[in-house]
C-alpha cells in the first residue's frame, strides 16, 4: 500500500507524460490494488455518449467542425499546459537551489569544532585549560568554539 501512495505522490509532483506512461506500465498496470480501484467496463460506458443516444434533430458535427477549424483554443490550452509545466519545473529547481543554498549557508556559518580536546585548546594563544576535576578526579575535557564569535563552551566528563 505504501508503494501505491509512492507512486500517487510521484505521479503528482513529476506531470510529464513519458513518466506517468512509465509509472502506468510499471506499477498499475500489475498492482492488484491499483487495478481494483480501476473502472470497470460496464462503468466506463456509462459515462460514453454514442451517437444513437443523442438526439437525431441536433446536430452537433457542423458546429464542431467549426470549432475545430478555428483552432486557436486548441494551441492555446496546449501552450498553456507546456507553460504551467515549465513552471513548476523552473520552481522545484529554485527550490532545489535554495534549499542547498542554505544548508551551505548553515554548514558554513554556524560550523562547530567539536573534534579539539583540551589539550589541542591549551595550545591556543587565547584559551589555555590547565587542568578540570570532577569529584577530585582528572576529567575529560571538550572545548566548542563557534567561528566568528569570541565565546567558548567548555564540556567536562569523567574519565571512564
Amino acid at each position: 500500500m505504501w508503494r501505491c501512495r509512492l507512486v500517487d505522490l510521484m505521479d503528482r509532483l513529476v506531470p510529464l507524460k513519458a513518466w506517468r506512461g512509465y509509472l502506468i506500465v510499471r506499477h498499475r498496470e500489475r498492482c492488484p490494488r491499483c487495478l481494483a480501484r480501476l473502472a470497470s467496463r460496464e462503468e466506463a460506458l456509462r459515462f460514453l455518449v454514442r451517437s444513437e443516444d443523442v438526439a437525431p434533430s441536433l446536430n452537433l458535427w457542423p458546429r464542431l467542425r467549426r470549432a475545430l477549424a478555428g483552432g486557436t483554443r486548441a494551441t492555446e490550452s496546449a501552450a498553456a499546459v507546456s507553460s504551467f509545466v515549465w513552471r513548476r519545473a523552473f520552481a522545484a529547481a529554485g527550490a532545489i537551489l535554495l534549499a542547498i543554498f542554505g544548508l551551505w549557508l548553515l554548514r558554513s556559518g554556524i560550523s562547530v569544532r567539536t573534534d579539539r580536546t583540551a589539550a589541542e585548546a591549551s595550545q591556543d594563544s587565547r584559551f589555555k585549560l590547565n587542568y578540570i576535576r570532577i569529584g577530585g578526579e582528572p576529567a575529560t575535557a571538550y572545548i566548542y568554539q563557534s567561528k566568528g564569535t569570541d565565546m567558548i563552551v567548555v564540556w567536562a566528563e569523567r574519565n571512564p
